[in-house]
């Protein structure tokens, strides 16, 4: 990163990503699931354009509130997890060139371009995919009738059942889910795209680009919904599973579209390449933050200079978690979710499951089921050890943030949002409009 950029700035897009017609069976903000249905076009492209046409409304008018004239200021914008998804779940797709996060990411390269948003970096929400060759032939079998004939009825009792019974039930569901997981009937992906108009790259290789990917393999209980409500066909939580990730040498990128998440920003000098310095970031989409995918190796990233310094959750049901913090001293953790509000406060400062951040939420007025979150902390002491519960590790502590320096904008409803979100148009939160946070002290 050059030597100009001195501050950085955090824009969270609070929207909700969650489908429409929710049923949630037990707790979703906790080890709970939902029944519901996905809002999207049935076009694959067709959604993607409007997505990001829904997006770029949004990205505007943070833009707009941005002060002009600023070169010393890196503005990271985060969407929340499952931003992109089909009729039935996953984009479906029957062959690797079909792969619809290949067209996703160059045209959000295309769309925001470095000519007109210049010194932001986005990380676009989440994609999900999976890749089939014959869906109705999946769809028929007789392994996903089955589990999704359990599921669904085990949902039904749940919700028509009260008392201890009630317990029973939920426990031999989520039993059933995680079983499943074991056997899928597909592999679906979970990827992040990454557009960075000061430039990226992987923190070994000194190849600078402007786009990334990374992904997640940590499946939770309500990545997808257990049965759509409208009778419609799709991909099932109980037939999913992600892809495994080996992070026995660490989780640092070794090539732009690799599953990895560490990353390196810097804006390279030819001139002076010793005098460049650099930032390395590391992304942790929903549930991998409370696997700790990040924290586990801070002890084995050899690549690493000083550590992760910007720590970024996209979510759709998560929040900073004490345990899983691996940002460095003076380092950020910022979280943009999709799912659910912190509490009743519009925004505010305060501890929050044992982190101390600056926190904004937002809630849809016409329908409180939906509703979205981002937050910020910053690293006083950083955490030792991967492992949270070793006895000589330790957990970071942080820094008391400014309750004044966030800044909450409603976001305009573009045409066409309610065929893809059910949540409403969301919000935009600011931390650091007026006062960017200072990159290094």
């Amino acid at each position: 990163m050059s030597n100009s950029y001195k501050k950085i700035r955090f824009i969270g897009y609070a929207i909700p990503t969650t489908p429409a017609k929710l049923v949630s069976i037990g707790n979703p903000n906790g080890p709970g699931a939902v029944a519901g249905t996905y809002l999207a076009n049935p076009d694959i492209q067709t959604d993607m354009n409007n997505r990001i046409a829904i997006m770029k409304n949004a990205v505007d008018i943070a833009k707009s509130q941005l002060p002009a004239g600023e070169n010393d200021v890196i503005n990271v914008f985060v969407a929340p997890e499952f931003y992109f998804h089909g009729t039935e779940g996953p984009y479906i797709y029957s062959t690797p060139s079909e792969d619809p996060v290949e067209t996703l990411r160059q045209q959000l390269l295309a769309t925001f371009n470095a000519n007109d948003y210049p010194n932001l970096t986005f990380i676009c929400g989440s994609a999900i995919t999976t890749m089939i060759k014959n869906i109705d032939e999946v769809y028929g079998s007789t392994s996903a009738k089955t589990r999704n004939s359990v599921v669904q009825n085990l949902s039904e009792q749940w919700l028509a059942s009260f008392g201890p019974l009630k317990d029973v039930i939920f426990d031999m569901l989520v039993n059933f889910i995680k079983n499943c997981h074991s056997y899928p009937n597909c592999e679906v992906r979970n990827r992040s795209v990454i557009v960075s108009n000061i430039p990226i790259r992987t923190p070994e290789v000194d190849n600078p680009t402007n786009l990334m990917t990374t992904e997640k393999y940590y499946v939770s209980n309500e990545d997808f919904l257990l049965y759509d409500v409208t009778g419609k066909q799709v991909i099932t939580e109980q037939m999913t599973a992600y892809p495994t990730i080996d992070l026995s040498a660490g989780d640092a990128k070794q090539s732009a579209f690799d599953k990895y998440a560490i990353f390196r920003q810097n804006d390279i000098d030819p001139a002076n390449p010793i005098a460049t310095t650099v930032t390395d970031y590391g992304i942790e989409i929903c549930l991998d933050h409370s696997d700790t995918r990040l924290r586990r190796n801070i002890d084995n990233e050899p690549s690493l200079i000083g550590g992760i310094h910007v720590q970024l959750i996209p979510s759709c049901g998560m929040q900073i978690d004490l345990p899983s913090v691996a940002a460095d001293s003076q380092g950020f953790v910022f979280n943009c979710d999709g799912q659910y509000a912190l509490n009743n406060n519009p925004s505010g400062l305060g501890i929050i499951n044992q982190v101390n951040c600056l926190y904004a939420n937002y809630i849809d007025g016409s329908n409180s089921a939906y509703a979205a979150h981002s937050q910020l902390a910053r690293v006083l002491d950083p955490a030792t050890g991967g492992d949270p519960n070793a006895q000589r590790s330790t957990n970071a502590t942080f820094e008391s943030l400014d309750e004044n320096n966030i800044s909450v904008f409603n976001v305009t409803e573009p045409a066409g949002l309610n065929d893809y979100f059910a949540g409403g148009p969301g919000q935009i939160h600011i931390y650091g409009l007026d006062d960017p946070y200072t990159l290094y002290p």
